[in-house]
């Protein structure tokens, strides 16, 4: 019961964001899907917890999984392509930087000449914003736990995500942007896949 009050929860603090919009403070907006995934997250865990083990409680976590991905996705959509939430006007679209590392300079000098955390706080959002990709892939598709699959992929995917944003002038291509999403998909990606080697342990040493 506990487990749907928390999913309830969460569907709730998501109707009252899209209903508000951009009445609410950027940090307010950022805030809703961290709290959304941990509030839904416990009532995953709690329920899984009442679930003998075997294929009834992976098939929950599973589907629960399938719902993240479905979130995040929506989250990724609104962020990268459309305005409205999140204080973002897309109508700038259609500009191109190719030098590597070249935003990223600008944003360090920028910090170094103003001290203001805005330039590092993008900087870190480009990184964290491709985490879940890294965390997800490998924990719903088998294929995926091996890098020399995924990781191509999680490079593939953030060089298709700027050229469709400088395609469609909804965002400015960023050679650096796909930079710094490649290295959040691949923490990711290190730490869902060290956690299940560290399960498989236990489970190995447990049998014995």
């Amino acid at each position: 019961m506990i487990h749907l009050i928390c999913y309830g929860a969460a569907a709730a603090l998501n109707l009252a964001w899209l209903l508000l919009g951009d009445r609410l403070s950027l940090w307010t907006q950022v805030s809703v899907p961290v709290i959304t995934v941990l509030v839904a997250g416990i009532g995953v865990a709690l329920r899984l917890w009442e679930l003998p083990r075997g294929d009834a409680r992976r098939r929950y976590l599973r589907g629960a999984l399938w719902v993240f991905l479905a979130y995040y996705l929506a989250i990724l959509s609104v962020l990268l392509f459309f305005g409205g939430l999140f204080h973002m006007d897309r109508g700038w679209g259609g500009n191109i930087n190719l030098e590597p590392f070249h935003t990223i300079r600008n944003y360090i000098r920028y910090y170094r000449n103003t001290g203001s955390h805005v330039s590092i706080f993008n900087l870190l959002g480009n990184v964290v914003i491709m985490a879940p990709m890294g965390v997800l892939l490998p924990a719903l598709f088998r294929p995926l736990r091996r890098f020399w699959l995924t990781i191509p992929l999680l490079a593939v995917i953030p060089v298709a995500v700027e050229c469709l944003q400088w395609r469609t002038a909804t965002g400015a291509a960023d050679v650096d942007d796909a930079i710094l999403n490649f290295i959040g998909g691949v923490l990711g990606y290190i730490f869902v896949r060290t956690c299940q080697m560290i399960h498989a342990h236990w489970e190995k040493k447990r049998a014995q």
